[in-house]
C-alpha cells in the first residue's frame, strides 16, 4: 500500500498575519512548490491580503511569506494558483468592495468580491500589474481550472445567486468568455475533471443542503445540467478533486454533514460516479477544511488545507495509501 510521506505546516501565525484560509497549491516547472492563500486578523478584515510560499525542489522547508496583493482598507478574498499552458504563472483571486458588518447578503462581504489575477514569468518571483477579468461584484473563485482537450482552460466560479459560473478562455487567458448558470440545486465552488468522453463533471459545495452536488456538462462547459444531491456529505465547506494520470479520481472533503472535520480522501475508478476506497487524512477536534489537491510529475498527491485559521498545512502521499486501512 501507499504512504503518507510528509505532514508540515507551511507558515505560522505572526502579528501581522495572525490568521489564515483557502489555500492553494501549484507544482512550477522547475519543481518548486509554490502556495497561496489569504491571511490577516481575520476574514473580510481590512488588512487581509493574498499571500504565497515556496519551496524549492529538494528542501525540506518552505520560505517566508511574501506578499502578492493587499489593497489598503479592503479585503482581498479566495484566491487561486494554475499555471497556463504557454507557460505563464496566474493567480486569480478577489477584492471585497462593499460591507464587512452585518448577516450576509447583497453588498456584504463575498457578495462584494470582484475578479482580478496577476501573472508571472519566473515562478512567482515578480508578478505583473493586477488585471480586473470581471467587474460584476459577487464572483468568488475557489478550486483549480482544468485545461480541456480542445485546449480551453475552464474555471469555475461561485456566483451570489447562488449558482456557479464559469470562465473559458482558449488563447491562455488573453479573453474570457463567461457560462453559467448551474441550475438545479443552488451551489458553488465547482471542482472539475474532464471523462474519457469528453464530459466535464463538477462537483460543487452545496449552498442550502448537507451532501456535495454534482452536474455534467457535454459542451466543453457551455452549458450544465441541473445539479443533483450525492451522497457524499458535506457541512458547507470547499472541496477538491484530481484527476490523476492513471485515470482515477481523488476526492479531498469533510466527510461529515456537520463539521469541518475529519478532512478524508476519497478515490474513484469509474470517474466519480462512485467512490468505494475513503481514508481520513486529518482527524480530531477543531477545523480542517478547504483543501487543494495536486498530483505531481511524480505521481505523488499533495494536499493542502486550513488548520484551525492559525496555519496552512502540506500533506504528501501516495495514491494508493487511500486504499489502506
Amino acid at each position: 500500500m501507499g504512504q503518507l510521506l510528509v505532514r508540515e505546516s507551511i507558515n505560522r501565525p505572526t502579528q501581522r498575519f495572525p490568521k489564515c484560509h483557502c489555500s492553494s497549491i501549484v507544482e512550477l516547472p522547475s519543481g518548486d512548490l509554490l502556495a497561496a492563500w489569504y491571511a490577516g486578523s481575520g476574514e473580510a478584515r481590512p488588512d487581509v491580503a493574498v499571500v504565497s510560499s515556496r519551496k524549492p525542489v529538494g528542501s525540506d522547508s518552505w520560505e517566508p511569506v511574501e506578499v502578492i496583493s493587499d489593497t489598503p482598507g479592503k479585503p482581498e478574498g479566495n484566491c487561486v494558483l494554475f499555471m497556463m499552458p504557454d507557460g505563464k504563472l496566474w493567480i486569480v483571486f478577489g477584492v471585497m468592495h462593499g460591507k464587512l458588518e452585518g448577516p450576509p447578503g447583497p453588498g456584504v462581504r463575498w457578495e462584494t468580491c470582484d475578479v482580478r489575477s496577476k501573472t508571472s514569468e519566473d515562478e512567482g518571483r515578480t508578478w505583473g500589474r493586477t488585471r480586473i477579468i470581471r467587474r460584476e461584484l459577487g464572483m468568488v473563485a475557489r478550486c483549480k481550472p482544468i485545461q480541456l482537450r480542445n485546449g480551453e482552460m475552464i474555471m469555475g466560479f461561485e456566483h451570489k445567486s447562488g449558482h456557479s459560473y464559469f470562465m473559458i478562455s482558449g488563447n491562455c487567458g488573453r479573453t474570457w468568455i463567461w457560462t453559467g448558470p448551474v441550475p438545479g440545486v443552488p451551489n458553488q465552488h465547482p471542482t472539475l475533471i474532464q471523462r474519457k468522453d469528453g464530459s466535464i463533471l463538477a462537483l460543487l459545495r452545496p449552498s442550502l443542503f448537507r451532501s456535495i452536488a454534482k452536474s455534467v456538462s457535454y459542451d466543453d462547459g457551455r452549458t450544465w445540467e441541473d445539479a443533483v444531491n450525492t451522497e457524499l456529505p458535506n457541512p458547507g465547506a470547499a472541496i477538491d478533486m484530481v484527476k490523476l494520470r492513471d485515470g482515477r479520481v481523488v476526492l479531498a472533503f469533510n466527510n461529515s454533514a456537520q463539521a469541518r472535520n475529519p478532512l478524508t480522501l476519497a478515490m474513484s475508478e469509474d470517474e466519480g460516479e462512485t467512490w468505494p476506497f475513503m481514508r481520513d487524512l486529518v482527524t480530531g477536534q477543531g477545523s480542517f477544511d478547504y483543501p487543494a489537491i495536486i498530483q505531481d510529475r511524480e505521481g505523488l498527491l499533495h494536499v493542502t488545507h486550513t488548520n484551525n485559521r492559525n496555519t496552512i498545512d502540506h500533506i504528501v502521499l501516495e495514491p494508493d495509501w487511500i486504499l489502506g486501512n
